[in-house]
């Protein structure tokens, strides 16, 4: 009896082995069936994805007792198809999906091709701190498996990554360990994207030569792979190359082959429109510009491109307003404004979320600790203290993010104002209405520079006013830059003049940006613009000791009593602002202000003092 049920369990011990292999082993394979449905999807992916995403739905979707690693691969290469079809948030959603299977599945292989793909979608939706995670972390697991392959992708990736930011020494440093992993390989996708890279970083450094023979590799290395969606990027890419060298003919004939390509194998592509309506822009064929402009704004829109659409529409404003139709360049600033203060708003949501991810690891690595020595020493009193510290801590935390947030509001609310101050609507339309008079006097070169000079102003507010701070020079750059575009406002009845002490490094001293112009406008709009002739604007900027001293003089007809009336206000003239920003310093700056009429010796108004320091 006793033997009789040692077999039984034996025979069950067994059986449930058998049934555990059949129950793994159905997790790790890829059965005939569905290799067969892969090969088929993988011969349609590159030219037909929509036929594509359609067919591997149905298979996920009609297939319930698919294997982990058959569905983990399914996810895999609908985010491959995703990533290059430029879908890069459904890359990423679809890629962290199949990056858990394989973690479960054990595949390492498998892992870091996602972490690859991970990486570069992140990269191409401006998250570098995730990009440069997730192309360290393949690396490591590239070299933990020895798996050259993968440890090339990822060097090529951080190219990418330093490539975008312009740090061409480090691009150049990884670019450089790709090729020693590369340079005996047999893959020739590879390679074309090898060389591709290694053009990208010869064109930066202008050796065109150098980039174009590189791009000519690439070009037949795809030719006889018969990569089409390759060969029209390199296309690309030999275009614009032609562009920056100065070879328009030559650019044109690349780029419009790019087109054709993309056309023919149904690929949707902005790169080449809008390197031709760079093209025709450089051309002075604005109407062609244009055309190939909406070209590429169109699929940037469908793309939801939304960086590349706000460049799009910087260069149609231009035309616009060379082609005289404000009304035009208007409508694509307001959409332009728009979209910035969106990408702005995310970015900012996205730093948020980034240190609260960072903070909640490590509160949780703090506790963790803390819990380790709480056990070891196993004593109440130093579990009360640990946890009143803990308390302690989570509370200093919480007021020193509140306290920050609360800053960060209080900043974000002066920005505006600021903008609004910097840019108001009665500069714009009176700066344009008189760009428009010099046009209509038939003076194209010097109505061309004012459009250059007001564009960069325009530029520079929005570029300065997201700042704390910015060097010296810039602040003098752009605030020339307003006072020449003012002076065009009012036909030169004015001449101004900024002095610089000799002991001043205006490209290492940082201030904060757009100080001065709220007081140069009032000297011009409350002094100078009323003087019919010999207005003078004087600007000096002294070093004592580790303090910047600023003076704006002006030898116009004195604030009126309106204008006076105005001032005590402290909103027309931002002076509020103005001393709010000195307050937030924290450095009692503000106290050195000092806003003076200046009278002749018959006590006649007779100009305006403007006075403060700045701590170094």
């Amino acid at each position: 009896m006793i033997l009789k049920n040692k077999r039984i369990w034996q025979l069950s011990f067994a059986m449930s082995l058998l049934l555990l292999f059949l129950a793994c082993s159905k997790q790790d394979i890829i059965r005939p069936n569905i290799k067969n449905k892969f090969a088929r999807l993988d011969s349609i992916a590159q030219t037909q994805p929509q036929e594509f995403f359609l067919e591997l739905d149905s298979l996920v979707q009609n297939n319930k007792d698919l294997t982990t690693l058959e569905h983990a691969m399914l996810l895999f290469k609908k985010g491959e198809i995703l990533y290059l079809n430029f879908k890069y948030q459904e890359a990423i959603n679809t890629h962290l999906k199949s990056y858990k299977l394989f973690v479960e599945l054990k595949d390492k292989y498998n892992e870091g091709r996602c972490l690859i793909t991970l990486s570069g979608a992140y990269l191409n939706v401006g998250d570098i701190e995730t990009s440069q995670i997730y192309a360290l972390k393949a690396l490591h697991l590239a070299q933990l498996i020895g798996d050259k392959r993968i440890e090339g992708k990822a060097y090529n990736q951080l190219f990418n990554l330093h490539f975008k930011l312009k740090d061409y020494n480090k691009a150049l440093f990884y670019i450089t360990a790709t090729d020693s992993l590369f340079s005996k390989s047999v893959d020739t996708a590879s390679i074309i994207s090898l060389k591709n890279n290694k053009a990208s970083v010869y064109l930066q450094l202008k050796e065109y030569n150098k980039a174009l023979n590189s791009y000519s590799e690439a070009m037949h290395l795809s030719q006889s792979k018969r990569e089409p969606k390759i060969l029209a990027s390199i296309l690309n890419n030999i275009g614009y190359t032609y562009i920056d060298a100065g070879k328009y003919e030559n650019a044109e004939k690349f780029l419009r082959g790019a087109a054709t390509l993309n056309k023919n194998i149904k690929a949707i592509n902005a790169a080449p429109y809008k390197g031709l309506g760079n093209l025709f822009l450089l051309k002075s064929k604005n109407d062609s510009a244009e055309v190939n402009y909406k070209k590429a704004l169109s699929i940037y829109v469908a793309n939801k491109n939304v960086k590349d659409e706000i460049e799009i529409r910087d260069k149609l404003i231009a035309i616009a307003i060379m082609s005289g139709d404000y009304v035009k360049a208007l409508d694509n600033q307001i959409v332009r404004d728009s979209l910035q203060l969106n990408v702005n708003r995310l970015e900012q949501n996205r730093l948020l979320n980034f240190a609260n991810v960072n903070y909640e690891v490590k509160q949780k690595e703090t506790e963790i600790n803390h819990q380790k020595e709480i056990n070891s020493r196993n004593q109440w009193l130093l579990i009360s203290t640990m946890l009143l510290f803990v308390l302690l801590a989570i509370a200093t935390v919480f007021y020193v993010y509140n306290t920050k947030l609360l800053a960060a509001n209080k900043a974000s609310k002066l920005e505006q104002s600021l903008l609004r101050v910097q840019m108001n609507p009665h500069f714009i339309f009176n700066t344009l209405a008189a760009i428009q008079n010099i046009t209509l006097e038939g003076n194209p070169i010097k109505s061309s520079n004012y459009i250059a000079k007001f564009s960069k102003l325009i530029r520079q507010n929005f570029d300065y006013v997201r700042k704390e701070s910015i060097s010296l020079d810039k602040e003098i750059s752009m605030i020339s830059n307003y006072i020449e575009t003012q002076q065009l406002r009012f036909n030169n009845v004015f001449t101004y003049t900024i002095e610089v002490d000799d002991a001043i490094d205006v490209t290492k001293i940082q201030v904060p940006p757009m100080l001065l112009q709220p007081f140069l406008e009032n000297a011009i709009e409350y002094g100078l613009k009323e003087k019919p002739e010999g207005g003078k604007l004087l600007l000096t900027i002294e070093k004592e000791a580790q303090e910047l001293l600023f003076v704006i003089l002006d030898n116009g007809v004195g604030r009126s009593a309106k204008a006076k009336q105005e001032e005590l206000t402290e909103d027309l003239h931002a002076t509020s602002i103005f001393k709010e920003r000195l307050k937030m310093r924290k450095k009692g700056e503000e106290k050195s202000f000092i806003l003076q009429d200046l009278f002749d010796e018959n006590n006649k108004p007779s100009g305006t003092k403007v006075f403060f320091k700045l701590k170094l």
